[in-house]
């Protein structure tokens, strides 16, 4: 099959939808979708409420406040965030904590299910994934929309006590970008109040602002005509809209408002630049930022032209990947796209990130394929492969569009309350889209250039290190790159697609399935092929149009020697860089497109496994790939070479400080394991290119040490005869392979550290880490989980919330059941360096606690949200296709009521807090506190 007839196919894909033209009179509206219910009630507040069982038998409550930090005064800076914490601190039918109290009794988790977020414009609140089948909880979110209109108690103590909290999540979200941030935004917004007016805030004004200020803001801004609700799930949309009436109208409107104002950002008609340094930086990042103003149309004009706008930045986006991985290029990444930049305003932006001293190369570098588009444009080739793929998936979206969550609509619902626009149905989507897309042209994705790169509203903005701030380009040094580029003739671009675009150099012959077992707890059913392999097959649809296929076998990087770990490693990383059978990744990509398939690989400590998904028509061309992974897998010394020489060239730059405490905190749990090798020059030296070549060919070295399993709405005798053709031509070595115990070096006993190391702004990281062997059984493994779940409730109370230490506490429970059953908790958190081993304290405490007394109120919160998250997972793919992996790998079955129900179902407080100190009686403990250096 050759080029021509590539366009061809993508003519052919679009032909007779061109005669309908529904969408001529581009000058009309984007229909709302009609399964959502909006109104507007007489105080100004607007609502939707739509139908939707994903997930079933739960729903989804949002209120958006078209209110942000933009609009706070100066004695009020970061108040719009505070407030947003102060919603789940008490309102009128909800004092204190009883609202987070009341939803946690009901299985909905704070953090996970209900949350909320401010930005500059507009502040969010969410409740996800609320059972439906109680009225009453219900009603109760409903209410608590409500409360948050107009019903903030904003009580002063819980104002007090909030202020440590908010200063903690500053304090964790300090970085290298966030300092930035603050050196380059005053001349990024030309002065506009965006630049004072971060989310987070003032640390000054969050610690000693008057409660009045507060009160004035949610006063001045928390109001009907600036508020909106959501509603969606599996309801009865009559009765919810009904109710919304009954409590929204009654919100009286505030007398006088003040104008909502849009804020603006001045012109600049001559170019402005500025620096940031951090200490923390690496590299040095050239931008051109050009500013243009935008209204938020709800025409069918406006939607194809964010078409178009998607295509102008996906095409680029490829260009430049291409060129990269093809060329030996002076930046480390290049990008140019046009999107959102403030509400009302998008930002076209060319950005560069390169090693200190090649900046100017790198950004003439980009610039030049900009240059090259605005002479040339695009290829046709180019284009008709992006109007096959994005066909693809839109396709692909109206095949799933049953699959969309409640939190999705409301995302979308969001957007359009926000821009005034409209939330269109799956099926106008996809029309539109295949009326409007062959229309796309080159030429008018060509002029693109000429309309975003513009000489007004030009921000020129240079970041890097500090040592490097001296040799920085200036303002003139950039002007006259753009201006010499701007001037050059240069050759229009070569797309080498290729012309032999079949996937598989030769069809495979096939296999036989030898044997048929019917697996009836599962509804699946198991073949062996004559090639040794083990296929097990359950239809689902859950996910519409849908397929997965996950193959696993034994052993994995335990077999090998310590010192070919690093090639071990590089097996998985670096071929996957290489391409496919005698595709490299460009020529691959091209061929793939209009494809929905996809395959990948992973070698971990004891197994290997190759994995693919696609949806149900190109599940063929899945099957390929996978058979390629095995059969034709490709190896390219030139692009080893180049992915190793990049590697060592990283090796002299500055770790941050996350990258610091994970490195250090992974060699004290390895000090004593003899197949540990730290990162760094000794291991990439020890990567060789055929001894990775050896390891991938001896991991895949056949199918019949694997397992395949295959999940999704493909019927059987469609899967039945790919699996015979595909999976059954794999080779057959007759080898069967265990993973090897490599031995347990982790440190017995307690070991505690306090480490210093460098950083800018003052914190401590908390860890402590609980591990213990333990006899593998089910009932251990749920009263793991449920432990981590009690003590996410009690340091979320007593660390957080009383005593206002940190942002949040994470407790990460984990049970491991190979090569040894071992199970514990990793619990951090970020504070304040004088607050570091007060709040450790507390932890103990709370362990302390635990296995004294278990609150039944607690322990009933954490199953009820246990119950609710594995409802929800059994109605999915992905359920079926673990369920059938655990069951094959441990004989385990996940559907039977011992696994999870009758554990869940009959657990005590007594079980838990004997599980507790059991546990916390004979674990492993590393304590680890970090404290800057200074």
């Amino acid at each position: 099959m050759n080029r021509f007839r590539l366009l061809c196919i993508g003519a052919l894909f679009f032909s007779g939808i061109l005669s309908a033209q529904q969408f001529s009179d581009l000058s009309q509206k984007v229909p709302f979708d009609k399964a959502i219910r909006k109104g507007v009630l007489p105080n100004g507040l607007t609502y939707y409420i739509r139908h939707n069982e994903q997930p079933k038998a739960s729903a989804s409550f949002y209120i958006y406040q078209n209110v942000g930090s933009a609009l706070e005064k100066d004695n009020q800076s970061g108040l719009a965030h505070f407030l947003e914490h102060m919603a789940f601190n008490g309102t009128n039918t909800f004092p204190g904590k009883n609202l987070l109290d009341m939803l946690e009794r009901n299985g909905v988790k704070f953090g996970l299910d209900v949350n909320a977020y401010t930005a500059t414009n507009e502040t969010v609140y969410n409740i996800s994934r609320v059972p439906t089948a109680n009225e009453k909880i219900v009603d109760s979110c409903l209410i608590a929309l409500r409360d948050w209109c107009d019903e903030l108690t904003l009580d002063e103590k819980e104002i007090d006590a909030e202020r440590g909290v908010i200063h903690e999540e500053w304090r964790s979200r300090i970085n290298a970008q966030s300092r930035i941030f603050d050196q380059i935004s005053p001349v990024m917004y030309n002065g506009a109040i965006y630049y004072k007016r971060t989310p987070i805030g003032d640390m000054n004004v969050v610690k000693n602002f008057k409660p009045k200020a507060l009160r004035d803001f949610y006063h001045d801004w928390y109001r009907t005509d600036l508020q909106a609700v959501a509603i969606v799930g599996d309801i009865d949309v009559d009765a919810i809209e009904k109710r919304v009436k009954e409590l929204f109208s009654a919100i009286p409107p505030v007398k006088n408002p003040q104008k909502r104002p849009l804020i603006t950002i001045p012109d600049n008609a001559k170019p402005l630049y500025t620096i940031g340094t951090d200490n923390d930086l690496n590299d040095v990042m050239v931008s051109l930022n050009i500013r243009h103003k935008v209204e938020y149309g709800n025409t069918l004009a406006d939607k194809r032209e964010q078409i178009v706008n998607t295509f102008f930045n996906v095409l680029l986006a490829n260009r430049l990947k291409e060129i990269k991985s093809k060329y030996k290029v002076p930046f480390k990444t290049a990008v140019i796209s046009n999107g959102y930049f403030e509400r009302g305003y998008e930002l076209f932006k060319i950005s560069v990130t390169s090693n200190p001293g090649l900046e100017k190369f790198a950004f003439e570098f980009t610039l030049n394929e900009l240059q090259r588009i605005k002479l040339h444009g695009f290829t046709e080739g180019e284009l008709e492969r992006l109007k096959l793929n994005y066909m693809a998936s839109a396709e692909n979206k109206y095949n799933k569009r049953d699959n969309l969550t409640s939190d999705s609509y409301c995302t979308a619902i969001k957007t359009a309350y926000m821009n005034g626009t409209s939330v269109p149905d799956a099926i106008f989507e996809y029309q539109f889209a295949k009326e409007i897309v062959p229309t796309i042209t080159l030429g008018e994705l060509k002029d693109y250039v000429t309309k975003f790169f513009t000489d007004k509203n030009q921000v020129y903005i240079v970041t890097g290190p500090e040592r490097a701030k001296n040799a920085f380009p200036s303002l003139q040094d950039l002007t006259a790159i753009v201006a010499k580029v701007q001037k050059k003739d240069l050759k229009v671009y070569v797309d080498d697609t290729p012309t032999d675009v079949e996937l598989l150099s030769e069809q495979p012959e096939g296999g036989k399935i030898i044997s048929e077992k019917e697996l009836k707890d599962f509804d699946a059913v198991e073949w062996k092929l004559s090639n040794g392999a083990t296929v097990v097959y359950r239809f689902a649809n859950y996910q519409k149009n849908n397929v997965a296929l996950q193959a696993i076998s034994e052993g994995g990087m335990s077999v090998y020697d310590t010192k070919d770990l690093p090639s071990c490693g590089a097996a998985v990383e670096f071929v996957k860089q290489f391409g496919i059978g005698r595709f490299n990744v460009n020529a691959y990509n091209k061929l793939m497109a209009g494809k929905t398939a996809n395959s990948a690989f992973s070698i971990s400590n004891t197994q290997e496994s190759v994995s693919g998904a696609s949806n149900t028509k190109d599940v063929e061309t899945m099957m390929q790939l996978v058979y390629l992974r095995f059969q034709e897998p490709r190896f390219d010394e030139t692009s080893f070479n180049s992915i190793l020489k990049k590697k060592y060239l990283t090796l002299d730059t500055k770790r941050d400080m996350k990258a610091i405490i994970r490195d250090t905190v992974s060699g004290i749990i390895n000090a004593k394991n003899p197949r540990h090798i730290k990162y760094g020059k000794n291991y990439l030296d020890k990567i060789s290119f055929e001894r990775l070549k050896e390891i991938y060919l001896d991991r895949f070295d056949g199918a019949s040490d694997f397992t395949f399993f295959i999940v999704g709405d493909v019927n059987k005798d469609t899967i039945k005869s790919l699996v015979e053709k595909y999976i059954g031509s794999i080779k057959s070595t007759d080898r069967k392979e265990t993973w090897k115990d490599d031995g347990d070096f982790y440190p017995h006993g307690k070991h505690s550290y306090k480490i210093k190391i460098p950083m800018e702004v003052p914190k401590s990281t908390v860890m402590v880490r609980f591990r213990a062997d333990e006899e593998y059984s089910r009932q251990n493994v749920v009263y793991n989980s449920i432990i981590g779940g009690i003590l996410d409730l009690r340091f979320k109370e007593n660390i957080r919330e009383k005593e206002g230490g940190t942002y949040g506490v994470s407790v990460n429970s984990f049970s491991i059941r190979y090569p040894k059953m071992n199970q514990g908790f990793e619990i951090s958190f970020v504070c304040d360096p004088a607050n570091a081993e007060h709040l450790k304290s507390l932890v103990y405490k709370e362990i302390d606690a635990i296995k004294k007394i278990v609150r039944k109120d607690d322990l009933q919160k954490v199953i009820l949200n246990i119950k609710k998250n594995n409802d929800i997972r059994t109605e999915s793919n992905d359920f079926w296709m673990s369920t059938l992996r655990q069951y094959y790998e441990t004989k385990e079955n996940r559907l039977d009521s011992s696994y999870l129900d009758t554990i869940i179902n009959t657990v005590t407080v007594k079980d838990i807090e004997k599980a507790a100190n059991s546990f916390f009686k004979k674990a492993d403990v590393l304590d680890i506190v970090f404290y800057p250096e200074s």
